[in-house]
């Protein structure tokens, strides 16, 4: 009997051994079944799962030539590899449409912005932040008694209009405050502005400087600046829009509430337009009532923030300041780079500081729409040195001249990556949603 058993049990051993590679390959071909659905795939990417992002992001690559696959697999590999600029390149490539290495998918596009804002992509954070599930951000007028705002505005590049009406609203307002004092009659004047131009136009800089001067003048009792968002304003049920706009307005008291792409509040849609609405019309009522201590600012693309003025009868009469930030000249931004790269200590040699001027003109005609001026100027000067650290890093170099001197080749590097992205950005921008300012 009990050799019997031993058979038997040498038997079901055999049977279980040879079963194992079968249930092995059911298992995987089953997980694999599992990992390739979108649902389960966006499920594990929200709870953390860099991989599950990856796959869904090569269930997006475009049906094409294997040259052009090749391409979407080394982006998508390169930021798999932690390379941060590859992440926010794929969050551009599936947001836009059209774009030749992937299909469109919004979601997974800003899975990959924040990403790359997590890993402290300054591009990939603007974005975020334009966002509806951005947070408010409070930028407090800390000047010392020696700070001039005045005087920094003055030694901003460009924006020779912008300068000319921010004087003429401080004139006016210091004008009110010491006819206060001397006890002659005053009116309250009402300085709610309208700021229309292009991203990078330094909007948001000047709405800074302006609640530092206005406060050194004593019109505003903190002259601090609370950047708000359309999704920030209107909310998801009745009567909730009403008390976020009076949140926000109370927090921005004797300061700025600075209101970027107000305009977008004309897109709700279902439910949602009344509660934008209801956002716009009790925007209307504080920006009156509390006028003494208090300046709202819009801003954003001149023709939408037009049509936002548009949008209720008594809102652009509430507006007495109309600021048009022009972009600037590729003058302008081959001075904003010069400047940038001279308060870090580096220096162009002399084919680059001869080249960049032309390849300020060329980022212009090559990008037509939506350009991001200083901002370009910028990115460019960061990829340069970018590009200029990567060059050291191989020629092991240590000389102090090298370390410091920009040349030709990191710029046009820089230059070719940004134009390309730019017009992805635009893309991206123009078909949903605007870049923050």
């Amino acid at each position: 009997m009990f050799l019997n058993a031993l058979d038997s049990l040498q038997i079901n051993f055999r049977t279980m051994s040879m079963l194992l590679p079968v249930v092995a390959i059911l298992l995987f071909v089953g997980l694999q079944v599992i990992l390739s659905d979108r649902k389960i795939l966006l499920f594990l990417t929200r709870h953390g799962s860099f991989g599950a992002l990856c796959r869904l992001t090569r269930k997006q690559y475009r049906k094409t030539d294997s040259d052009t696959r090749f391409e979407a697999k080394e982006i998508v590999g390169l930021a798999e590899g932690g390379d941060v600029e590859a992440m926010y390149k794929l969050g551009l490539k599936l947001g836009a449409k059209n774009d030749r290495h992937f299909n469109t998918d919004k979601k997974i596009s800003m899975m990959w912005f924040k990403k790359a804002a997590r890993f402290g992509h300054e591009e990939a954070k603007k974005l975020i932040y334009s966002s509806p599930e951005s947070a408010t951000k409070v930028h407090e007028s800390d000047d010392t008694p020696t700070d001039d705002p005045f005087a920094e505005l003055q030694g901003m590049i460009g924006l020779d209009s912008v300068k000319t009406t921010i004087k003429d609203i401080a004139d006016r307002a210091e004008l009110f405050e010491k006819r206060k004092k001397a006890g002659l009659p005053v009116t309250q004047p009402s300085l709610h502005m309208v700021f229309m131009g292009n991203p990078g136009t330094g909007k948001t800089t000047v709405a800074r400087i302006i609640g530092r001067l206005l406060k050194r003048i004593g019109y505003l009792t903190r002259g601090h600046v609370v950047e708000v968002y359309e999704g920030e304003l209107i909310g998801q049920y009745i009567g909730e829009t009403p008390l976020k706009m009076h949140g926000k307005i109370q927090q921005a008291l004797g300061g700025i509430l600075f209101i970027d792409e107000a305009y977008s509040m004309l897109n709700a849609k279902g439910d949602k337009t009344d509660f934008a609405a209801s956002a716009i019309a009790t925007l209307v009522k504080y920006m009156e009532d509390l006028r003494h201590d208090l300046v709202v600012i819009v801003a954003g693309y001149p023709k939408e923030m037009m049509d936002f003025l548009k949008s209720n009868p008594g809102l652009a009469s509430r507006f007495t300041e109309m600021v048009q930030f022009d972009d600037y000249t590729p003058q302008d931004l081959t001075k904003i780079y010069l400047t940038m790269a001279r308060a870090q200590y580096y220096k162009l040699d002399a084919e680059a500081k001869q080249a960049l001027p032309d390849l300020m003109v060329a980022a212009k005609n090559a990008v037509t729409e939506h350009f991001s001026n200083g901002r370009f100027a910028r990115n460019l000067f960061e990829d340069s040195v970018r590009y200029l650290a990567a060059r050291i890093a191989s020629s092991k170099s240590d000389n102090r001249e090298d370390l410091v001197t920009i040349r030709l080749p990191d710029i046009k590097k820089a230059f070719d990556k940004l134009i390309e992205d730019q017009k992805v950005a635009a893309s991206f921008s123009g078909k949903d949603s605007h870049t923050a300012q």
